[in-house]
């Protein structure tokens, strides 16, 4: 009785969206509807708020082919979850259903998945992510810089030949990504680097930044202070956080020399957003490689996940952290049976001149070697079978309720371990 109890509130919460489409079947009675119940269970013994869980369609659509990822809800105990339907880029799955669930330390909850066949559903969630790639138009080209003209957000672009670095072709110099806690950016051109942006609000930021600075002479906007935060990170020639790069010949290379790159918006949802770039004729010394990055940030999280996939000959990949004067350099301990370990760096780095840590988390299977070199403190990742996955975070002071110190920002890191060490079980 209480299940139908609450599938029938399901259907009324389904119904109750504005955004049911014109001429579907009318899936007013409850035999119009169809659930299927999930377990999550979050093994650690630790608290985890607003955690991504996923389920593969595939998996899904086998046990129940009718599925309609148009028109579906995910309830715990009578509440409607924020959710989505998210195509990955990278590995070309046909889909997963992804939802934002807390929990307790060690807690099992029951998830409901309900859906309407032959109906389409939009739900109007608080949108905690976004991803954005803004393009100019009615420019003039004035010895190769795109003058005058005004941006506009597109889903993608191919980057010109000729394009090059502060032509001021793309809104912030190339696509962002952010949660409701920071906002990442790269520089789409020859440095193809990660750069931050702390926020002292709680909201999205993105869809304002740079929309006036027609001009890209390091004086635009967001280099000052404003109400809602600023660029807090001096990137330079370094590895910034978590850039991407080759190890060759004892160096890191960053993706520089490149036939052709075309870069998209993967997602732009209310609990997870990403970018997509393929990055085709890769020319690192004598070889060439084609390099497909999907970088990803989820809900109430200050990670960004970065799935690669490298075709060409076997290579080390790395990635790394920007060195500051002054700032204390971390490393995890090795613990018996750690899938994950972290660098990370923490002090006042920000061009705030407060406290900023910063952090890349890999697998430890794919460690190489962690190293330096003049600019930055570096992980040498070797891919498995041409995928190498690993994240990068960012804790700025002046977050609200943020981390404000150095004891704080290594529990923190910890923490992150322990979620990425024990992931949400999830039993379909």
């Amino acid at each position: 009785m209480m299940l139908l109890k609450l599938r029938l509130l399901l259907i009324a919460l389904l119904l109750s969206s504005p955004s049911i489409s014109q001429g579907a079947q009318d899936p007013s009675a409850p035999q119009g509807s169809r659930s299927f119940l999930l377990t999550a269970i979050n093994p650690a013994n630790i608290s985890r708020p607003q955690e991504i869980i996923s389920v593969d369609l595939v998996k899904v659509k086998a046990k129940h082919p009718s599925f309609n990822r148009r028109a579906f809800a995910v309830t715990c105990a009578g509440r409607m979850l924020p959710s989505q339907f998210d195509m990955d880029p990278i590995l070309g799955r046909s889909g997963r259903i992804l939802v934002l669930v807390s929990f307790a330390p060690k807690e099992k909850k029951t998830l409901e998945v309900t859906w309407v066949p032959d109906t389409v559903i939009t739900h109007n969630f608080p949108k905690l992510t976004q991803a954005v790639l803004g393009t100019k138009v009615g420019y003039k080209k004035l010895e190769g810089y795109y003058t005058g003209g005004r941006f506009v957000d597109v889903d993608s672009t191919t980057v010109p030949r000729d394009h090059f670095a502060h032509d001021a072709l793309y809104r912030i110099e190339g696509p962002g990504w952010e949660s409701d806690k920071i906002v990442y950016r790269y520089y789409l051109d020859s440095r193809n680097r990660d750069d931050i942006f702390g926020k002292k609000k709680d909201e999205l930021v993105l869809q304002k930044l740079g929309v006036n600075d027609l001009v890209s002479n390091s004086m635009e906007s967001y280099t000052k202070m404003l109400d809602w935060g600023m660029d807090i990170f001096k990137v330079g020639e370094s590895l910034g956080i978590g850039s991407i790069a080759m190890w060759h010949d004892s160096k890191a290379m960053t993706v520089s020399n490149v036939r052709k790159v075309k870069c998209y918006i993967a997602e732009d949802g209310p609990i997870l957003s990403g970018i997509y770039t393929k990055y085709l004729g890769w020319k690192v010394g004598k070889d060439e490689y084609d390099l497909y990055s999907h970088l990803s940030i989820s809900g109430g999280s200050r990670l960004t996940k970065v799935d690669l996939t490298l075709r060409g000959n076997q290579a080390d990949l790395c990635t790394g952290l920007a060195k500051h004067e002054d700032c204390d350099f971390m490393r995890s301990s090795s613990a018996p049976g750690g899938t994950w370990a972290y660098i990370a760096i923490y002090g006042k780095q920000s061009l705030s001149g407060d406290n900023l840590g910063i952090a890349v988390f890999y697998r430890t299977a794919d460690r190489v070697s962690v190293t330096e070199d003049s600019l930055s403190r570096i992980v040498v990742l070797r891919p498995q079978d041409g995928r190498l996955t690993y994240y990068f975070g960012a804790a700025w002071q002046q977050e609200p309720g943020g981390i404000k110190n150095e004891k704080d920002f290594r529990a923190y890191l910890e923490q992150t371990l322990v979620r990425l060490d024990d992931p949400i079980e999830v039993e379909l």
